[in-house]
């Protein structure tokens, strides 16, 4: 038997360490390849991550800047461009695109060339057809001072309808196309089927398309609507609230009418229907009624005009809505009207500047949480509310919507030449400390001299008011890509 030598056996030894070291070595190199690729498609996943996120939120500052410009009080308005002077609505089959390229590209969603990253198929799918060659184009003010803003390429802004919705809004089994849709505050209806009394507001579609440097791509859509604020008025005047405190005055040329446009300053290009007569003075119950017409002089029933008898003094609480007859309601509208408002102004205040009068093609809507006094030439236009006392004077007047809803109590001293056109409310809801009163309290008109002023139920400023408002989201989602 031959012993295998030392020697041979160490050189064996020094074979299979090598061969472990080498086996070794390659399995550190593979566990180190493999971190460094999961590394790399970790960084990877997150910069794709990261572009789509940022595209997201770019088409989403895109539909923000038109919701934005459809606000009339937007310094960049551009509902001059959408709205027809003649309708007032935009037309079914009218589009407009806000465009915000980058540098010196070409932004160009009508153009459905397969080459073009920016065309506007989404059009199609929703509207059956191309986006037509007469749409609008509107530049993008997301650039500012030479700094670039968010990324998206286009905004498209369009009137919602059934088809381009996919939704069947009256349920009769067809997907219309030719009406645009409106929202009343809760619901949304068809064009041809919004009551005359509604305060139903367009709704549109608000679709943008944001593209990243590394090509993540998103598509976004709003339905909006203006902010309704659920407001009726069924007269010129209305006390809302039991036995109102109304000192009538005696001038000859005094008026209050309830007769739509029949005051002195009529709205220029007004076409919406005229509105039936309603009261001059509208109280909330049959004994309010010979409350009012006591406080009246004989010889001047006849300057109270409007539906029913002489004088028009008219029970109108079954056509109040609900939202306006107790304390609460009327607060929470205070509230909204607050929140959309473009001034907001601690009282007590005397006069309101330019700006905060506003002007028939910029109506404003002006919160003065106190007393105002307005003396002098002040004629306002939009939506006023007052929570203090309203004290006015001189030729002080108002085209639109007077809200009196707090201390409910507004003064006219001396005579003066201005009126009020639209409609007056006037609610007591607060106590003297400003705290809300468990129910309506007294409303109180002093009606001081007269002159030729008056309250004039007029529905196209009633309109004009509410143009002013902001708009509301209704609804959102993300188109896929």
């Amino acid at each position: 038997m031959q012993n295998r030598s030392p020697k041979t056996s160490k050189k064996s030894q020094r074979g299979v360490a090598l061969f472990i070291a080498i086996f070794a070595l390659l399995l550190i190199s593979v566990v180190a390849l493999a971190l460094m690729v999961m590394a790399g498609t970790e960084t990877s996943l997150n910069s794709n991550y990261k572009s789509s996120v940022q595209a997201f939120y770019d088409a989403r500052a895109g539909v923000e800047e038109a919701r934005g410009r459809l606000w009339l009080g937007s310094p960049n308005s551009i509902m001059n461009l959408l709205i027809s002077p003649v309708t007032g609505v935009m037309a079914v089959g009218q589009v407009a695109y806000i465009r915000n390229p980058a540098g010196a590209e070409v932004v160009n969603p009508l153009d459905m060339s397969i080459g073009n990253a920016y065309a506007d198929r989404q059009y199609t799918n929703e509207w059956a057809s191309a986006p037509p060659a007469t749409s609008t184009m509107i530049a993008s003010i997301s650039p500012q001072a030479g700094v670039a803003g968010p990324l998206y390429k286009w905004v498209r802004i369009t009137p919602k309808t059934e088809r381009a919705a996919n939704m069947d809004v009256n349920g009769d089994g067809n997907l219309d196309n030719t009406q645009p849709l409106f929202y009343d505050g809760t619901q949304q209806m068809l064009a041809n089927q919004v009551p005359a009394t509604s305060t139903a507001f367009q709704v549109f579609e608000i679709t943008a398309l944001s593209v990243t440097p590394s090509g993540s791509r998103r598509m976004v859509q709003y339905n909006v609507a203006a902010t309704n604020l659920n407001l009726k008025f069924p007269s010129a005047l209305t006390f809302d609230g039991l036995t109102p405190n109304y000192n009538a005055p005696s001038s000859n040329p005094f008026d209050m009418n309830g007769n739509d446009r029949s005051g002195a300053n009529q709205m220029a290009g007004c076409t919406i229907p005229s509105q039936p007569a309603k009261p001059a003075v509208g109280v909330l119950n049959p004994a309010d009624i010979t409350v009012t017409e006591s406080t009246i002089p004989a010889n001047r029933l006849n300057h109270y005009l409007g539906s029913g008898g002489t004088p028009s003094v008219g029970d109108i609480s079954s056509l109040l809505p609900p939202g306006e007859q107790t304390v609460s309601n009327l607060q929470d509208v205070v509230q909204k009207i607050t929140d959309v408002a473009n001034n907001v102004i601690q009282g007590p205040a005397n006069n309101l500047t330019a700006a905060q009068l506003g002007t028939a093609s910029t109506p404003q809507i002006t919160v003065v949480n106190g007393d105002l006094t307005l003396n002098g030439n002040n004629t306002g236009y939009g939506i006023l509310v007052v929570t203090g006392n309203f004290t006015f004077s001189g030729n002080s007047g108002w085209r639109g919507i007077v809200l009196v809803v707090g201390q409910g109590n507004m003064i006219e001293n001396g005579g003066g030449n201005n009126e009020f056109d639209g409609a007056v409310l006037v609610a007591k809801t607060l106590d003297a400390s400003g705290k809300p009163l468990a129910t309506l309290g007294q409303p109180i008109l002093n009606w001081n001299g007269g002159g030729g002023n008056g309250v004039y139920y007029d529905s196209c400023w009633i309109n004009n008011a509410t143009s002013g408002l902001t708009y509301k989201v209704l609804a959102f989602r993300e188109i896929s890509q």
